[in-house]
């Protein structure tokens, strides 16, 4: 008796830390922007309540809402499957002990060390249809005409390779973590069986990291559905419909427009399709947990 109650001290001890920080910078802050949402305000005057008249007019003043997530919608999905796809790729090669294969990590693992705002200056510059731009100087090199990939009608197709080479490094990482902990005798049994590379990579290392690549589809789902500074930084702080994602136009709407109540509505409403996103994802990768 007296040991369990020394177990539950110590778990509570362990845990009150981590639960005093998600109540002051998570928790709290939620419920107040909810409150918020509920509100007219300007953040100066008076709020004054008026229930849930920020979401009506949020649904019948939709169209901009809708193009901004037309654009996350699209962000978490085409980048997000080629980056899965060519992370998979290199994990399993650095897996198969090529050579380099710790320079190789480091090199891919490094966008992830730099910020984002530092990341979307640099493609800045390689987009540029200055002299300084590298892509369209290739272009120009080849005799073809410089193309702005920073205009607002192109930014969110221009956003593609960016984030491809960001996320590959860290989710190859995740997998090839994943990968290592497989036991060599279950690749030996599959190679006995006459079991091909490819074969082996479908059947024995797929199945095993089930778990861990659910993991990195729910990472990919929330990044391209909270993505913000990159396209703030690269619209110069002035994001147009065009080029608008669910998280510029809360930003917008609460410290541009000063209309906490309403720029607050759409951050519930963001709140929400994170939630219901993260949970049908995880539905739909829901499969029979393997042992090994």
């Amino acid at each position: 008796m007296l040991k369990n109650r020394e177990q539950r001290v110590m778990a509570f001890l362990f845990l009150a830390p981590a639960f005093v920080l998600f109540t002051a910078i998570v928790a709290v802050p939620s419920v107040v922007a909810f409150l918020y949402s509920l509100q007219r305000w300007d953040g100066l005057g008076d709020a004054e309540w008026v229930g849930l008249a920020n979401f009506r007019r949020l649904f019948y003043q939709r169209e901009l809402f809708l193009e901004a997530f037309r654009h996350n919608v699209f962000l978490m999905v085409v980048p997000g499957l080629i980056t899965l796809v060519i992370a998979l790729f290199f994990a399993a090669l650095l897996h198969g002990r090529i050579r380099g294969a710790r320079v190789f990590r480091v090199a891919f693992f490094f966008p992830n060390v730099i910020s984002a705002v530092a990341i979307s200056l640099l493609w800045v510059l390689i987009y540029s249809t200055t002299d300084f731009g590298v892509l369209n100087s290739v272009l120009r090199w080849l005799g073809y005409e410089p193309v702005a990939f920073l205009e607002s009608s192109k930014l969110i197709y221009s956003l593609v390779p960016m984030m491809v080479w960001c996320r590959v490094g860290f989710f190859m990482i995740l997998f090839l973590a994943a990968m290592q902990n497989i036991p060599e005798s279950l690749y030996e049994a599959a190679r006995i069986d006459g079991a091909s590379g490819r074969q082996s990579f479908f059947n024995v290392t797929l199945p095993l990291i089930r778990d861990v690549f659910t993991a990195g589809v729910v990472f990919m789902v929330i990044g391209g559905l909270k993505i913000f500074d990159t396209i703030w930084v690269m619209e110069n702080q002035r994001p147009k419909p065009e080029s608008h994602v669910i998280a510029t136009l809360m930003y917008e709407k609460v410290f541009k427009e000063y209309n906490i109540g309403y720029g607050s509505a759409i951050a519930v409403l963001l709140f929400v399709i994170v939630v219901a996103a993260t949970l049908i994802t995880l539905r739909l990768m829901k499969g029979e947990r393997l042992e090994y």
